[in-house]
């Protein structure tokens, strides 16, 4: 089959945007990166800005203020958890420790405490200017963004005021397989704290970064949220699904926050 009749748009999960980013592998000889900022600009002829890169570059260059270098800016949660928990059981243990992300008063996404004072989320999440607010049915929390590297899509956060709920269990990408049950918790259309849940997929290696790819259901607003194995470990953050397909969705690894 020629390549010239597919066209892939990669759909970043934020909650106040309508970022899209397409892929158009019919303008030979190389693929072409395609953005467009809104619903509105996405129906005219996007601007090529780039024309070397696989699509997981997609994830490259977001807009907004000046962000800080990166840093791995907590320790790595060492816990590893064992027994299997029912649906009810991993949201009553893990949700504490996954909060909706606001910023002038809207949400944006969420993001996944790590350690009493960090959390991780995705830089296009809070790559907006404005004062950052955690938020979940426990607690709320003014927070920064204290390291960034954008072009993975990964953020650290730490709280100004108070302490976070982090997760107890954390596993690593290598000890992944395909077929395991997985569960989402995350703030899609600004529902905080929404359970779903599917199956591990496909575990993907993109220009050197790792995902998990999974069939549990992601909608605008799930950027930054958690994805947990059925024993309530953090095995990724929720960062881009891709339009016009079923359930293929995508988390970058847990475990790529502390390389």
């Amino acid at each position: 089959m020629k390549p010239s009749s597919i066209g892939l748009v990669l759909v970043l999960l934020a909650g106040c945007t309508s970022e899209r980013l397409t892929l158009t592998p019919d303008l030979p000889p190389e693929r072409v990166l395609q953005r467009s900022v809104s619903v509105q600009q996405a129906k005219s002829t996007p601007k090529p800005v780039s024309a070397a890169k696989p699509w997981p570059a997609a994830l490259v260059s977001l807009s907004g203020p000046d962000l800080p270098t990166w840093a791995v800016a907590a320790p790595k949660p060492s816990g590893v958890m064992s027994r299997t928990l029912t649906p009810v059981q991993l949201f009553d243990k893990v949700s504490p420790a996954v909060y909706a992300v606001m910023m002038a008063g809207r949400f944006r996404g969420s993001a996944v405490a790590v350690s009493s004072r960090e959390a991780i989320t995705n830089c296009h999440v809070v790559a907006r200017a404005g004062a950052i607010v955690l938020v979940n049915a426990a607690a709320t929390h003014n927070a920064v963004v204290v390291a960034a590297d954008s072009t993975t899509d990964r953020c650290y956060l730490r709280v100004q005021d108070g302490e976070l709920e982090p997760v107890q269990g954390l596993r690593d990408y290598a000890t992944l397989s395909v077929g395991e049950a997985v569960f989402t918790i995350g703030s899609p259309k600004g529902m905080v704290n929404t359970l779903g849940n599917g199956l591990l997929s496909g575990l993907r290696e993109m220009e050197g970064v790792e995902y998990a790819q999974i069939t549990a259901p992601v909608s605008r607003g799930s950027s930054g949220g958690g994805l947990f194995d059925d024993r309530g470990n953090l095995i990724g953050v929720t960062t881009f699904t891709i339009q016009d397909s079923q359930n293929l969705n995508f988390a970058i690894a847990a475990s790529q926050f502390w390389r």
